[in-house]
């Protein structure tokens, strides 16, 4: 039977995870950006040398599940790598979750890149704009409302996505969760509690998404 004095005393416990959840969150959002950005011109601008290097990267951060990545990087590569071996498991997930997410959303970055008019660019070059100039002031702000949702969506997955810290001995809302269903065997109240936080979470980034999303139209 469900232990509605249960749900309510374990629901703050499990809550009480949730700094450790939004800071990977947070973190692998900011560096998948970057990741995402750097990736993404490349492609666009099919820069020599690199450009193979970053299809073969997407094929495989994309193309592999991201519970086998975590584990090939944080116990395979701990065998051969001594930095591996001594990293904490806070941030390995955060770097497995960067580079796994930045390369999808380098996909919906590279997809709003393309979406921007060529005759912009052809108007910023006739105004004397190097490729860089023309790449920061015209096409990147159109290209970031355009893949708004895309990069929303990306980070709502992030999100879901760290609940598996915790196999890596990460204490986060997944992995005070576990340590409290050892205890109590109470898996319903405690796994109903967990969804009920994510739920929350992602209200609250799609709340930011139209946000943001508003205030771009303002913008533009």
């Amino acid at each position: 039977m469900f232990d509605l004095s249960y749900f309510f005393s374990v629901f703050p416990v499990i809550a009480s995870k949730l700094q450790v959840t939004l800071l990977l969150t947070l973190t692998a959002a900011v560096f998948s950006i970057i990741i995402g950005i750097t990736i993404a011109v490349i492609a666009y601008y099919k820069i020599r040398i690199f450009y193979p290097i970053t299809r073969f990267y997407l094929s495989i951060l994309r193309g592999t599940p991201l519970v086998a990545q975590l584990y090939f990087f944080y116990y395979g590569l701990a065998r051969v790598s001594e930095i591996v071996l001594n990293m904490k498991p806070l941030t390995a997930v955060a770097l497995v979750l960067s580079l796994n997410t930045g390369a999808f959303m380098s996909e919906s970055i590279r997809g709003a890149l393309l979406s921007v008019d060529s005759g912009q660019k052809e108007a910023a070059a006739m105004m004397g704009m190097s490729e860089l100039q023309t790449i920061r002031r015209i096409v990147l702000p159109q290209a970031f409302r355009v893949s708004l949702p895309a990069l929303f969506n990306d980070l709502i997955n992030l999100l879901k996505a760290t609940s598996l810290a915790f196999m890596l001995g990460v204490r986060d809302i997944m992995g005070q969760a576990k340590s409290e269903g050892a205890q109590s065997f109470r898996y319903f109240e405690i796994y109903l509690a967990v969804m009920i936080i994510y739920w929350l979470l992602v209200l609250g980034f799609s709340h930011l998404h139209k946000i943001m999303d508003r205030k771009c139209m303002e913008m533009y």
